[in-house]
């Protein structure tokens, strides 16, 4: 039996079904668009990764409460935490660009950044607005 190349390419075309995953249309009017810009929400992530532990937030708040610098040495025994716990826990902090540090002789002394929250702060006043229902601004 001979075939030839036009049977194979008459085969019949597959329907694709309107309105189904995969169909020709939407299934829905273009919706909401993005308002967030991807660079914003990476440097968003890192920073709410940074301050998703407890005590990274417990640090972060020691800071912020205190006016100064605050010695590591102080920040350790707020903690029943090794003091490498504690460091690493900094270093994260220190990382995501949230808290800051000197040294004074062989101390480490940290502050809490100068607006390093503000887009934290921002975004959660743009969601608490978007549920009371006004245009987020």
């Amino acid at each position: 039996m001979t075939t030839s190349s036009d049977d194979v390419t008459h085969m019949p075309a597959r329907k694709r079904r309107v309105g189904k995953v995969g169909g020709d249309r939407a299934c829905c009017p273009p919706g909401p668009h993005l308002s967030l810009q991807q660079q914003e929400a990476t440097t968003l992530a890192v920073q709410l990764r940074a301050l998703g532990d407890p005590t990274r937030i417990q640090i972060v708040t020691m800071l912020a409460e205190h006016p100064g610098e605050v010695c590591v040495c102080d920040i350790t025994s707020g903690f029943a935490l090794d003091q490498s716990t504690i460091s690493h826990h900094l270093r994260l902090l220190r990382e995501a660009g949230i808290i800051d540090s000197v040294r004074h002789g062989v101390w480490a002394y940290y502050v809490l950044r100068p607006g390093a929250l503000v887009p934290i702060i921002q975004l959660l006043k743009r969601l608490e607005a978007t549920e009371r229902g006004e245009a987020p601004g």
